[in-house]
């Protein structure tokens, strides 16, 4: 039988079944067990991972199984100036219409291109769209350099609007999916990780990069995040405390162990990303205190631990590394929270 290559499918002229070439299938949801929040160093390492399928387009697409271009995943890195990235909600403008390199529109876009014809296609289908962010992005919750996976979004919503320069483009609503959508859709993975609890990893730490969520019970009843913009963070600080810098050692090799503590706490629409401008990498102590309101920084990146002895407060700076942005909006969402004036 004679077989004929299509545009990345391979056409079968006594039927109506196509089989794809893995390149050019649309993979929704994620992929090889890569959970959110894993960072790369460039677009050929996003590529490469198989979280987006080109090197410079915004926007990636594959053949679905109707054979129709479908799109299964998103690069937001201020690549157009109409962009608008609140975490929960992105409004993402669609491909072309600009010279290459440039932010500014010098045309209309249409729906006949290809990437904002896919990236329609899976609103209507309701595809899960993957979100990569890139350091020139939105500055809270992109990363301080290269490129994140931030898991699964959804597209809610398509239209045409004339855009900041003046030109037709075309406009994608895209909301993130709850965090019971952000694990790993490999079963094989999570059970990895379910056997793997209670085995000491990379100095001390017992986390895993699932992103699960579990409750631990102690004395205050707290959610630990257990995720790779975590681990990220503990290692840049060396698993030492950011506010009152001490290291707990937990072994004669001298490994310590320190926690990933969200500012503005997680959950809900109005709950903080998980990114790494909202993590700080903390002592139990010093991560009780500042999930209490105990503890609180200043826009200007003090820690204050109010109560710390009955004469009154105690601030300190706060410790910091090259490679970890702290943001202010996420210090002071967790002031407002607590009714604290600084």
């Amino acid at each position: 039988m004679f077989f004929r290559a299509v545009r990345g499918f391979i056409h079968i002229p006594s039927g109506r079944q196509h089989v794809f070439m893995p390149a050019y299938r649309a993979v929704f949801g994620h992929v090889n067990d890569v959970p959110p929040g894993t960072a790369y160093e460039s677009r050929e390492e996003v590529k490469a991972a198989k979280l987006h399928k080109e090197n410079e387009a915004g926007i990636s697409w594959g053949r679905d199984d109707d054979g129709e271009r479908s799109a299964d995943a998103i690069v937001l890195n201020k690549g157009y100036e109409d962009d608008v990235d609140n975490w929960q909600e992105v409004i993402y403008t669609g491909a072309g219409g600009k010279t290459r390199n440039s932010t500014k529109q010098t045309s209309d876009q249409t729906w006949d291109n290809k990437g904002n014809s896919s990236l329609r296609r899976s609103r209507v289908k309701g595809n899960f769209v993957r979100v990569i962010r890139g350091s020139a992005g939105e500055r809270a919750y992109s990363p301080v350099s290269g490129y994140r996976y931030d898991g699964l979004y959804k597209v809610v919503e398509d239209w045409s609007e004339t855009g900041r320069s003046g030109f037709k483009i075309c406009r994608f609503a895209l909301h993130r999916l709850g965090d019971e959508w952000q694990d790993l859709t490999s079963f094989e993975q999570q059970i990895s990780d379910l056997l793997s609890l209670g085995t000491q990893g990379e100095s001390g730490d017992k986390e895993t990069d699932s992103g699960i969520v579990r409750r631990h019970s102690m004395s205050v009843e707290r959610i630990v995040r257990k995720s790779a913009v975590t681990r990220r963070v503990k290692r840049l600080h060396g698993y030492i405390c950011q506010i009152c810098r001490t290291p707990l050692r937990i072994n004669s090799s001298g490994a310590n162990y320190a926690e990933g503590a969200h500012i503005h706490a997680l959950g809900g629409p109005r709950g903080g990303p998980d990114v790494d401008g909202n993590v700080l990498c903390l002592c139990p102590n010093c991560h009780v205190k500042l999930d209490r309101g105990a503890l609180y920084l200043t826009d200007d990146f003090q820690a204050v631990d109010r109560f710390a002895s009955e004469s009154g407060s105690i601030v300190v700076p706060l410790r910091m590394v090259n490679g970890h942005r702290v943001q202010e909006r996420f210090i002071r969402a967790h002031r407002r929270f607590w009714n604290i004036s600084d």
